[in-house]
């Protein structure tokens, strides 16, 4: 089924006050899930929540991250203000694979192969950006940030979603947050679900700019770079 895309491109507010107006009703509600074995009904319920416009907390291979769905504009303004970010900050897409990756990125023979031995992995590629990329996100860039996360639980969401998912690190006052029940009390105030995976250890991973035929490692992470050498 194709997501609805014009009903979230509505701005939201710009007073404080009026945000957490936009964001009323139930939020930070918490729901346990297998970190291994992610079970199939709470994995539906969040790609439920991201289809109808809501924000999540969600697990990665380096940390709990904040989400929303790829044509959420207001999610996506609502996420830079709660975490103090520009206007333009750039957004992760996270997707599930190689192959989905393709449709925002554009990716030449040789930058596919080297990639196909990294990913799913805590990196971050940066590649020009396909028309597929809404513009909304990225109107004066020709560039993506892409991530194919190796955790279960993102990977079962990225699956079942079907469309990249926007999201960005869970930090609250300079700290990174590694248990649920913390992200509840930072983001719970604009986060409809959170899936809590209990303790998560915090990484950053590591940035590539792969858009030109001469990678460049812009920030070194918990990702390797040995395989930038051959």
């Amino acid at each position: 089924m194709p997501l609805a895309q014009d009903r979230f491109y509505s701005l939201p507010p710009h007073s404080t006050d009026e945000h957490r107006g936009i964001m009323a009703g139930p939020k930070g509600r918490r729901v346990h899930i297998n970190p291994e074995f992610p079970e199939p009904r709470k994995v539906t319920q969040a790609c439920q929540a991201l289809k109808d416009g809501e924000l999540i907390g969600w697990p990665t291979d380096t940390g709990y991250a904040l989400a929303c769905g790829l044509y959420n504009r207001r999610g996506m303004d609502t996420l830079r203000w709660t975490r103090g970010l520009e206007k333009n900050h750039p957004f992760t897409f996270a997707v599930a694979d190689l192959s989905s990756m393709t449709r925002y990125a554009v990716i030449e023979q040789g930058t596919f192969r080297r990639l196909k031995r990294i990913l799913p992995g805590p990196y971050t590629v940066i590649l020009r950006s396909t028309p597929q990329v809404p513009r909304v996100l990225h109107r004066k860039r020709r560039h993506v940030g892409v991530r194919v996360i190796d955790h279960p639980v993102s990977q079962a969401l990225m699956t079942a979603y079907g469309e990249a998912i926007i999201t960005t690190s869970a930090i609250h006052e300079g700290q990174h947050l590694e248990y649920g029940e913390a992200l509840k009390d930072a983001f719970g105030h604009v986060l409809d679900q959170i899936l809590d995976v209990d303790y998560l250890p915090r990484a950053e991973s590591t940035v590539v700019d792969m858009s030109s035929a001469i990678p460049d490692v812009l920030r070194e992470g918990a990702g390797e770079v040995t395989w930038l050498e051959n």
